[in-house]
C-alpha cells in the first residue's frame, strides 16, 4: 500500500486536503503573530467565496476537463467549509455583540448547507453517473 493510501485510510483525508488545512492554520498563525488576523481572516473568507463561484461556473459544463475541475473545486469547498464558517463567525463576533445573534448565525452556517441539500431536489431525475463505470 502506498503511503498516500495509508494517510487516506488513517485520516479520511487526502494529502492535498491535509496540506490545505495546514496552509490555512499557517496563514492564521502568521496573521496572529503579525497582528493582522482580521485582514487574514477576511482574505481567507474572500478566497473561499471566489472558490465557490468558480465551482459553480465550472460545474455548468457537463463533460471534459472543466467538469473535472468543477468536481475538484466541489471537494475543496466541502473540505474547507467548516474552517471558513468558524473564521466568518469569529469575524462576525468582532462586530456583533449579541450572543443570540451569534448563536443563530453559527447555527445557520453549520446546519444551513445540510438542510439545503436535503431540501434541494434534482429536477432532471437523471440517474446517470458523472463518470463512466470502468469494468
Amino acid at each position: 500500500m502506498k503511503w498516500q493510501q495509508r494517510v487516506r485510510v488513517r485520516t479520511g483525508l487526502g494529502c492535498w486536503q491535509i496540506m490545505l488545512h495546514l496552509a490555512v492554520i499557517a496563514a492564521l498563525l502568521v496573521g496572529w503573530k503579525t497582528a493582522t488576523l482580521i485582514p487574514v481572516g477576511v482574505g481567507l473568507c474572500l478566497l473561499y467565496v471566489a472558490t465557490v463561484v468558480m465551482m459553480f461556473i465550472f460545474q455548468r459544463v457537463h463533460t471534459g476537463l472543466l467538469r473535472d475541475i468543477g468536481d475538484f473545486l466541489e471537494e475543496l469547498t466541502t473540505t474547507w467549509y467548516f474552517g471558513n464558517a468558524m473564521i466568518a463567525l469569529w469575524l462576525l463576533s468582532r462586530v456583533v455583540q449579541s450572543h443570540l445573534i451569534l448563536a443563530l448565525a453559527g447555527l445557520a452556517m453549520l446546519a444551513g448547507p445540510a438542510i439545503f441539500s436535503l431540501l434541494a431536489k434534482d429536477k432532471s431525475r437523471n440517474l446517470t453517473p458523472k463518470h463512466p463505470v470502468r469494468r
